[in-house]
């Protein structure tokens, strides 16, 4: 089944964000793996020392010798500084000492004064490029001041990749609500659109299916501009041909001057009822009580003893915010149809319920029903089966429902009777 417009964006966003966490994290762990190897690398590196110069310190007696060799150890493993002195603190080798100093009163050193601590037997304690192992076997100090150790090089690059990965993200972040957000405005914009023209947006391919409507919905329109026009115009015409036809009868004496007068008002009361369904509605919100408004708009129809009123309102459908008195013209107007609808007699069922987000109000009665092409143009404007009918009576109620931001829906058969459905959102 395909996917919804919105769903498809939410779901590549989400994708989106996902996978730029999971690259960072994914880069993070490589980070920390790294700097353990380095790690692992110098602690290597300063136990093998210490383990030559355990074979060191067994083998050679000569102290200059051993001098010589340990310079040379230094040298290959670009150490720094190296010293070895024993538990008592007595030098037993120092890279920066000469060989004729070797016991004498300046071999004395005290390596608490570079760590806050001294290790214990077989720990070895970092500081930066500096190093401190204390040996088993023989029990010797060891310390060793590199050059550069892999991990300090490592940490100062780390520093700078962990700012350029920040930077990135923040740069892919930006770069992704910018896409989002731009994904996001044609939905936006046909969501807007199809509200204020009253078109139910799919939950189901959004696009196409809104876009659709909206056409036939711009084409109605254009269609009732052009009939609007031609009624109009129809109108004034006979209106006019009356008038004229009036006067001359009038200058004939045949006719009283008040039948002119007559004709005028009938074009006022035509002009004002257009005027009327024309301008924008104000609705103004209040809390409205579904059982008083039902009963103000049978009230308000007068609905002949011969037709049976069936009342259902649910407990939890009893109240929702509108335009008091729009709302109950809208009633009044579908109860004056169905009463219209009755030829003798018959039920009128009224229920109100709760459904999700939204009041549901439903007006159903047993009258002669509708054919399907009559109830595809119910709510045009100047569509009536009758003579004396303007066609403004049903699209005047969906007007009235649709600024309230709501729906209605018809569905009838020829001798089965009508109903309408009228969707309200609750809280809006």
């Amino acid at each position: 089944m395909k996917g919804s417009y919105p769903k498809n964006i939410s779901i590549i966003s989400i994708v989106f964000i996902c996978l730029i966490l999971f690259l960072a994290v994914i880069n993070f762990y490589i980070s920390i793996e790294l700097r353990s190897e380095f790690i692992n690398y110098d602690t290597d590196k300063v136990i093998s020392i210490a383990n030559m110069c355990t074979g060191y310190i067994t083998r050679i007696d000569d102290p200059k010798k051993m001098w010589y060799t340990l310079k040379e150890l230094s040298d290959a493993f670009e150490i720094d500084h190296l010293i070895m002195i024993d538990t008592l603190g007595n030098k037993i080798y120092d890279s920066r000492s000469l060989p004729f100093e070797l016991g004498s009163d300046r071999m004395k050193v005290d390596l608490r004064k570079g760590f806050k601590k001294l290790p214990l037997a077989g720990e070895l304690i970092q500081d930066h490029n500096d190093f401190i192992l204390r040996n088993q076997d023989p029990p010797f100090f060891l310390y060793c001041s590199f050059f550069s150790t892999f991990l300090s090089t490592y940490d100062r690059i780390f520093k700078w990749y962990i700012f350029y990965i920040t930077l990135s993200l923040l740069f892919i972040g930006f770069l992704g609500i910018f896409l989002i957000r731009n994904l996001f405005l044609p939905m936006r914009y046909v969501a807007r659109l199809a509200d204020d023209m009253g078109v139910e947006m799919k939950k189901e391919d959004f696009v196409p299916a809104t876009f659709n409507e909206l056409y036939k919905k711009i084409k109605m329109k254009e269609e009732t501009l052009i009939e609007f026009s031609s009624y109009i115009a129809h109108e004034f015409r006979n209106s006019i041909a009356a008038i004229i036809g009036l006067a001359r009868l009038v200058e004939k004496k045949k006719k009283p001057a008040a039948d002119i007068v007559t004709e005028c008002r009938l074009m006022e009361n035509l002009i004002n009822r257009l005027l009327e369904y024309a301008q924008p509605l104000k609705t103004v919100p209040v809390q409205i009580q579904v059982d008083k408004l039902i009963s103000e708009a049978i009230e308000r129809a007068m609905i002949p003893k011969r037709i049976k009123i069936n009342l259902n309102v649910s407990d939890n459908a009893k109240q929702f915010t509108g335009d008091y008195d729009l709302i109950s013209v809208a009633l009044s107007n579908l109860l004056q149809n169905s009463v219209t609808a009755i030829a003798s007699r018959g039920v009128i069922d009224i229920e109100s319920q709760k459904k999700e987000n939204y009041l549901s109000m439903t007006i159903q009665d047993s009258g002669q029903g509708m054919s399907e092409q009559t109830m595809n143009n119910i709510f045009r404007p100047f569509y009536s089966e009758a003579a004396e009918g303007m066609g403004l009576g049903l699209a005047y109620v969906k007007k009235i429902i649709e600024v309230h931001n709501g729906r209605i829906n018809v569905e009838s058969k020829r001798g089965k009777g009508t109903k309408f459905t009228l969707n309200f959102p609750i809280g809006e």
